[in-house]
């Protein structure tokens, strides 16, 4: 995955083919009243690479394939 949500995402789903885990990881903070986004990205308060960019400027869609597109400043994403 190229997006930092979906990282997210698939990272806190349980997982059949290792260990059980006590915990799950989960992305913190809430997300976003849709009614009223934030400035700039809208998932920044809650990406872990998020600057001052993403503060400020939301990131266009890019179509990274017929059936993927991403949203983030990160080229390496």
């Amino acid at each position: 995955p190229l997006h930092p949500y979906t990282r997210g995402l698939l990272a806190s789903m349980p997982r059949l083919d290792e260990a059980r885990s006590e915990t799950l990881n989960a992305i913190p903070g809430q997300p976003p009243n849709l009614q009223r986004l934030p400035k700039g990205c809208a998932f920044h308060p809650r990406c872990e690479y998020a600057d001052d960019r993403c503060r400020a400027e939301r990131p266009p869609l890019e179509l990274i394939a017929s059936d993927r597109a991403r949203a983030c400043f990160r080229e390496e994403m």
